[in-house]
């Protein structure tokens, strides 16, 4: 249970990303603007500590529950041969695996009203950076990555795989909210970006809603038909409807509100 919910852990964690990204979009920044003072900042604080905490306990018990439930569909000759893959080869099909379930799982969140009331909590933020990432509602989350992690457990890929795969996508959602420049060419096409994830918050006209769900493999999206990258980043971020301010508001959010900008 310590793994799941460690204070010392996630405070180090915090100072650690304060130390790469701050300075980062302060030299290299799409929007010019003093994050410590940023609309939000506060709540989102509240959020990288909180909500990462009660997420990880939820997809924790969910999974434990699930897989209780399906534990009938894990057919072991099958995970011998994914454990006997070279470690290089597991960590590949393990993210194409988690991927392809974490955006149906995603794509179900903008489609699926009352989902989609727990989704735009995290796409309330009008200013994106790398903390804005943190900015979500704990169920929204756990149903999302449950739909990525549970076709990796049952496939039977191991530990380290796993821990490697949850350690990188992590990452990576970090670093594709963060207020950067940088464009990397055909890169693009292959790993999850800023530029490629910020076109996904757009609030900016009906070419752009409801695209890039991948926060891995942008390619998933294009053989689903819901890539979108123009040469430009977006001009406004956000939801229609309003959003409270203060993270408990935040929380209560989905349950007191039935209209919502995207269903």
């Amino acid at each position: 249970m310590d793994q799941l919910f460690n204070p010392a852990r996630l405070a180090l964690g915090f100072v650690v990303l304060c130390a790469i990204f701050v300075p980062l979009e302060r030299l290299f920044p799409l929007a010019r603007r003093d994050f410590w003072r940023r609309p939000g900042v506060g709540t989102d604080i509240v959020h990288f500590f909180i909500s990462s905490a009660v997420r990880k306990l939820l997809v924790f018990f969910a999974l434990v529950g699930l897989v209780y439930g399906l534990g009938f569909l894990v057919y072991p000759p099958l995970q011998r041969t994914m454990t006997a893959l070279p470690w290089w080869l597991q960590f590949a099909i393990a993210n194409v695996v988690f991927d392809v379930g974490a955006y149906w799982g995603h794509r179900w969140t903008h489609t699926v009203p009352w989902l989609w009331r727990l989704h735009a909590v995290h796409h309330s933020s009008e200013h994106l950076d790398w903390l804005a990432a943190s900015r979500v509602h704990p169920l929204d989350q756990t149903f999302i990555r449950v739909c990525g992690i549970l076709p990796v457990y049952l496939l039977g890929f191991t530990k380290e795989t796993f821990g490697a795969l949850v350690g990188f996508e992590a990452l990576l959602a970090i670093f594709i909210h963060a207020n950067v420049r940088w464009r990397f060419g055909w890169l693009e096409w292959l790993i999850a970006t800023p530029a490629f994830h910020h076109w996904h918050h757009a609030n900016d006209g009906p070419e752009s809603a409801n695209k890039n769900f991948s926060g891995l493999l942008p390619w998933v999206d294009w053989v689903f038909g819901t890539f979108y990258l123009p040469g430009r980043f977006p001009a406004k971020y956000g939801v229609d409807d309003p959003m409270p301010a203060g993270y408990v508001a935040q929380l209560a959010a989905p349950f007191r509100t039935r209209k919502s900008s995207r269903e």
